[in-house]
């Protein structure tokens, strides 16, 4: 998604910084990398679905997804060292499973899923404990799966010493799980006359133990250098590569201790590092509680926070969608200081993070009492927070209209 009003971007700019620090926004060379790969079963749908290979049942397909959970390790690995304790690595396992999972339930798939891992370490600096940690840390998120009637089974993994290209630690997984065809969410099928409902991320869901700041494992780079800085350059190179400019590291004002502003409750290293919320147990009961085909789409806002859902629907249609948001949840607290601290505009912020759904259904409106009272049944706030018009044209595209401007971002 290329944002249609945005300034050109100087050398300083927060943009800028992002690409100077070895991150790609857009992910332009994936996208061309893989832009004469089969699209799969249902080319619309939020994940690639292929037929059932290993089964041969025709009835069925199969989605496989791999994520990690990119730099938050290195934050892990800081703030680990900074006494922050062992808990987060278990969260950081907690990041890498819900990344996939749940990118999984946004086409269906309710399980049994099947789990394998990969952990790549500096055994100079990553001990065993922590590798423990992790892996403790997806049973738990199994267990805690189980106890909401979803299957996930760990099946193995590969833990690789790589001391001479790892400086700390890098985390993924991947996820695979079949459902019958006539089960799949298709996204094509969001078009003008929907709604989108916003499930909030954050607040403490009926299955979490305490509350979330609604992080997620998306932007990170950003957050930690400028938000953080407390000496941390100096103190820990081996967090970044040593190709990158050392002034745009750690550029920020709090240490992972310091109160997080407009909270009394969470550090700053506790904010970011928070584990990103399962959506999945609120996904089944959606499934169950809404009529066949009445869920045109469910997108998980995670890389390309709120203008992510321009990237599907209107799938072979000549004209566009035109994603209109325009009720969407208060700014949380963790969003605010990282728009005050990072020098980030509001039309980028919109483009990053989620600021404050992750996860959001689209479908008829007479649907919309229904998909309220489940997610009021799981503990989480949620409202309308736009709908689906056509755009007239061929592309999608999304206006947010917000109480900082209106920012419109055009499929490219």
């Amino acid at each position: 998604m290329s944002a249609v009003n945005s300034p050109t971007e100087s050398a300083n700019s927060p943009a800028a910084r992002y690409e100077a620090r070895g991150v790609s926004a857009g992910k332009a060379e994936v996208h061309a990398a893989i832009a004469n790969q089969d699209q799969g079963l249902f080319p619309g749908a939020f994940c690639k679905l292929v037929p059932d290979l290993l089964g041969g049942d025709a009835s069925q397909c199969v989605v496989m997804h791999a994520d990690d959970v990119g730099t938050k390790t290195a934050l892990a690995y800081l703030a680990w060292m900074e006494g922050l304790g062992d808990r987060v690595w278990a969260g950081i396992a907690q990041d890498s499973l819900v990344m996939n999972i749940d990118d999984c339930g946004c086409v269906g798939a309710t399980g049994p899923f099947l789990l394998a891992n990969t952990i790549s370490r500096n055994a100079r600096r990553i001990p065993g404990s922590v590798i423990k940690g992790i892996i403790d840390g997806y049973q738990q998120v199994c267990d805690l799966l189980a106890g909401e009637g979803i299957d996930c089974r760990m099946t193995g993994g590969e833990t690789s010493d790589c001391g001479d290209v790892i400086r700390t630690i890098f985390v993924d997984s991947v996820v695979a799980a079949r459902l019958a065809r006539t089960h799949v969410i298709d996204a094509a099928r969001m078009a003008p006359g929907d709604v989108i409902i916003g499930f909030s991320a954050t607040g403490q869901a009926r299955w979490e133990d305490k509350p979330t700041s609604g992080m997620g494992s998306n932007g990170l780079t950003s957050a930690r250098h400028e938000l953080l800085g407390g000496g941390y350059r100096e103190k820990y190179p081996e967090t970044y590569a040593p190709e990158t400019d050392p002034t745009l590291m750690y550029c920020g004002k709090f240490s992972v201790h310091d109160r997080l502003p407009g909270t009394n409750d969470w550090s700053v290293g506790e904010a970011l590092l928070s584990p990103t919320r399962t959506y999945l147990p609120l996904i089944v009961r959606l499934i169950k509680s809404v009529p066949a085909f009445g869920i045109h789409g469910l997108i998980h806002c995670t890389g390309g926070g709120q203008t992510k859902i321009g990237k599907f629907g209107a799938y072979g249609r000549a004209h566009g969608n035109r994603y209109v948001k325009d009720a969407l949840f208060p700014v949380p607290p963790l969003f605010a200081a990282l728009k005050e601290h990072t020098g980030q505009g509001w039309q980028e912020m919109y483009a990053v993070y989620n600021m404050g759904h992750r996860l959001e259904a689209v479908l008829p409106e007479a649907h919309v009492e229904t998909c309220l009272a489940v997610a009021k049944g799981c503990g989480i706030d949620a409202k309308v927070v736009g709908r689906v018009e056509d755009r007239g044209a061929p592309g999608n595209e999304v206006v947010v209209k917000s109480a900082q401007g209106t920012f419109t971002y055009a499929k490219v």
